[in-house]
């Protein structure tokens, strides 16, 4: 299978072309005013006496030779009467000291440049140097696949980081390695599963481990009023069924909590409500009851939640506290156990665990996004099909769609139909669709 897609991705590589054309430069399309544009040929003849004196073949002063240009047809040279308009308009030609032509003369001659001008840029307008192809980059990806899907999901752990060029990382995402193409395939698998709730075999981990310098003494944002530290993790569920969540505290290198040294409580909540309250307690007599295998068991919870996206916040409840009176406001840093000691416990990192007993994907924004029909009965699936994923195609594509586009993703749709359901033939379609070139490349043609 994973050839196949290999080999689907490179062939959409290859027969994608994308042309463009560059013109030359055009000075800016405005409208000129002025006295009415004198015969062609007084222009040549104004050149002749104020020009061709310094710019010739010859002498060629500032590198412009004007005696052997012609005037009559400005496309031939759209650069050369640039120059000469910009200074003709500031009077600074001819110099000061030789001959000058009189306001009116001034006039005319330069609103028959600039009109003539202008008439050439609205005929060969002039777009600028663009990249016909530019990949999207990781940020760019994640908001793609948010406004496709209405997924939120944190591609930094499925695709490496873009280069940058002066401080910029969208300039240097114009090739494709064999490895990131196979980041973007292991992406868009997992993705899609998500996106329909395809059952999984066994239930999946992820662990999100809070930033080490974080200091978690005051109220975070997200959390509700009256707690401190924690944090809030927005997570998606696959399916309706059981999740088990693990908080760990911060430890020290000798696997003692920091900043434990009395009772504190610690509220766990789901949705903005509270679903359980844990009671930490510093070590007794001597001994450390706080071990890592007790931690585990003491700040394990499981409960059961729909398919879709959930904020699973932590925190501490905030214990009344004295204001340390110096002469400069305290340095509030704590996070580090030698040079800045948490004076309170903190959270470490969350693991989720799921789902446990799956009941079915359930109704979420991203299957309401995907499937905006439901066949009836089994004739109706093909016409269903067609209709979601010329849908998907053509907002992931940014255009409409033709029958080609629509090829490959249909027949991916029918192989894995024929051997798992309509659901699962969505799905690889849509697998199809997240590696096409047409979706992870900007083409501007």
């Amino acid at each position: 299978m994973l050839s196949r897609w290999l080999c689907w991705f490179v062939c959409s590589l290859t027969v994608m072309s994308v042309s463009s054309s560059y013109y030359g430069a055009a000075g800016p399309f405005q409208q000129s005013t002025g006295a009415a544009p004198a015969p062609v040929s007084t222009h040549r003849a104004i050149l002749d006496q104020y020009c061709v004196g310094c710019h010739n073949d010859k002498l060629k002063t500032a590198g412009l030779v004007l005696n052997g240009t012609d005037v009559e047809d400005v496309s031939k040279n759209v650069e050369l009467w640039e120059k000469v308009v910009r200074k003709l308009r500031a009077r600074a030609m001819p110099p000061s000291g030789r001959p000058r032509p009189n306001e009116g003369t001034y006039n005319a001659f330069v609103s028959y440049l600039e009109t003539s001008l202008d008439r050439e840029m609205a005929a060969k307008p002039n777009p600028g140097r663009i990249d016909t192809a530019r990949r999207l980059n990781r940020t760019e990806y994640q908001n793609a696949i948010r406004d496709l899907l209405a997924l939120e999901v944190d591609v930094t752990s499925l695709l490496p980081s873009d280069d940058s060029s002066h401080g910029f990382d969208n300039i240097t995402v114009g090739e494709l390695s064999p490895t990131l193409m196979e980041r973007y395939l292991s992406a868009a698998q997992k993705i899609s599963r998500l996106a329909v709730g395809t059952p999984v075999r066994s239930p999946g981990s992820t662990t999100i481990v809070l930033p080490a310098d974080l200091t978690q003494e005051d109220n975070l944002s997200g959390l509700p009023v009256g707690t401190r530290g924690g944090t809030v993790v927005q997570q998606t569920f696959p399916m309706d069924g059981e999740y088990e969540i693990q908080i760990r505290l911060s430890r020290d290198r000798n696997e003692r909590i920091e900043g434990l040294t009395e009772p504190h409580q610690m509220e766990f909540t789901l949705d903005g409500e509270r679903v359980q309250l844990f009671g930490a307690e510093p070590a007794r007599g001597g001994q450390d009851y706080n071990k890592p295998e007790e931690a585990q068991g003491a700040f394990t919870v499981r409960l059961s939640a729909k398919a879709g996206p959930h904020a699973i916040g932590v925190g501490f409840l905030k214990r009344s506290s004295t204001l340390l009176e110096t002469e400069r406001q305290p340095y509030q840093a704590h996070f580090n156990a030698d040079r800045h000691p948490r004076t309170q416990p903190s959270v470490y990192s969350l693991a989720i665990t799921g789902p446990f007993n799956a009941s079915g994907p359930g109704d979420t924004p991203s299957r309401r996004r995907i499937f905006v029909c439901r066949p009836s009965k089994p004739s109706d699936e093909a016409t269903c099909a067609r209709t979601i994923i010329s849908t998907l195609a053509r907002r992931a594509y940014r255009r409409p769609v033709t029958d080609a586009d629509l090829q490959a993703p249909l027949s991916f749709y029918k192989d894995r139909r024929a051997e798992d359901g309509f659901e699962a033939g969505i799905e690889t379609a849509l697998r199809s669709i997240l590696v096409a070139p047409q979706f992870l490349f900007r083409i501007e043609a």
